[in-house]
């Protein structure tokens, strides 16, 4: 009872005591919060950083995202190159312009529809072997992209075995590091002008594998080979070896990804150089000195470490991949005929619409189309980055 009363008495000396402070004015209050200087030098170096970075940032918004937003609008319309009416006026009075079908009914989605309707006419005529389903001009380019991808994995893993070996301290090591690197700086022209000479019916290839005048290339749908044609066979009943485009084609587009892998080599082999310096020697020590042997050691140690590298290659390599269109236009001679059925790919679509037949606003909804097909590839493939990740 005593200790109770003790505490009463001592908290109402302590109020007692706070009221007469606060009367007199010298109740403490909270320290007001300092005003934190600016660094001057830092704030220049972030002025001078973005003035730097401002000349892209205009050219990315004006030269991409305006552009992008402008052929997404154009899709829609009638708008043709060389036209009388002018892309600002037809943006401006969208309303007036928008696409109409072969009857004249208005329909906005008129090119996006003849997309996937749209055939392959005469000799340019595509058939799925064995399924009996003609393909659409947009499937028939599209097979063509697709095929040209069978590149991406060969240049990933003959970039990484190259890596792995100029990685090594031997003599010489940078000498092969400019050698593979030189393909990277050389005119595409003339490197696809090597090949075809190369590739030619007497080129050294032939008479390296004893192949005789077997045909690599040929100058257009109607010179395309059988494989009666190509090699002197008998006849066959073969559906594969009868079609000029599934024969003669497969071996065009097998020259284009021999060239394409072999040109775009050096680049990525210094990727993967750069990220070998960054593997954890100390961890690979400890992986030795377990028992580990190369084999997996490459396997559990580097290529962890190495993964950043390789999806970031991925990546940039599919996107790249799916917009190819010098190359094979080059090895045809189609680059102002609006493409190939035989080897090009699908952005000579746009091409051979947007500019060459001056149907802009198809050749926009072409661009859109490979627009979300790469976008969706990329989510996926950041969808599988993050399911690796968790």
């Amino acid at each position: 009872m005593e200790e109770i009363i003790a505490v009463g008495t001592d908290e109402a000396a302590m109020s007692a005591a706070e009221a007469v402070a606060e009367s007199e004015g010298t109740v403490q209050t909270a320290p007001k919060k300092r005003k934190h200087h600016i660094n001057q030098q830092k704030l220049w170096d972030n002025i001078w950083g973005w003035l730097f970075c401002l000349p892209l940032i205009i050219g990315t918004c004006w030269f991409i995202y305006s552009t992008l937003i402008m052929a997404f609008l154009l899709s829609f319309t009638t708008f043709r190159t060389g036209g009388q009416v002018s892309m600002w006026e037809c943006l401006a009075h969208m309303g007036d312009y928008i696409a109409k079908d072969l009857t004249g009914a208005t329909n906005a989605f008129y090119w996006y529809k003849a997309l996937f309707t749209e055939k392959v006419s005469g000799m340019d005529r595509v058939t799925l072997i064995g399924m009996g389903i003609e393909l659409n001009e947009m499937g028939a380019y599209l097979l063509n992209t697709v095929f040209y991808m069978i590149g991406i994995p060969i240049g990933m893993i003959l970039s990484v075995f190259f890596a792995v070996c100029m990685s090594r301290d031997i003599k010489g090591g940078n000498v092969f590091r400019v050698l593979y690197y030189l393909p990277c700086v050389a005119s595409a022209i003339a490197i696809v002008y090597t090949f075809k000479i190369m590739f030619g019916s007497t080129g050294v290839i032939n008479q390296l594998f004893g192949l005789g005048n077997f045909h690599w290339i040929s100058e257009g749908v109607e010179g395309a080979y059988t494989w009666q044609n190509l090699t002197g066979a008998p006849i066959s009943t073969n559906a594969f070896m009868m079609d000029p485009y599934w024969c003669q084609g497969f071996f065009m587009k097998l020259v284009i990804v021999i060239m394409s892998v072999w040109k775009g080599l050096g680049g990525t082999i210094i990727l993967y150089v750069a990220g070998l310096s960054g593997v954890n020697a100390a961890t690979k020590e400890a992986a030795q000195i377990d028992g580990a042997n190369g084999w997996i050691i490459f396997w559990k140690v580097t290529m962890p470490d190495l993964y950043p590298t390789i999806f970031y290659n991925i990546v940039t390599s599919v996107i790249g991949g799916m917009q190819i269109y010098a190359e094979p236009e080059m090895f045809m001679n189609s680059a102002y005929s609006g493409g190939n059925v035989m080897v090009s790919g699908y952005v000579a679509l746009i091409y051979k619409y947007g500019i060459n037949m001056k149907y802009a606003s198809r050749g926009a909804a072409y661009g859109m189309f490979l627009a979300v097909i790469i976008f969706v590839l990329t989510l996926f493939q950041f969808w599988l980055d993050s399911r690796k990740k968790d």
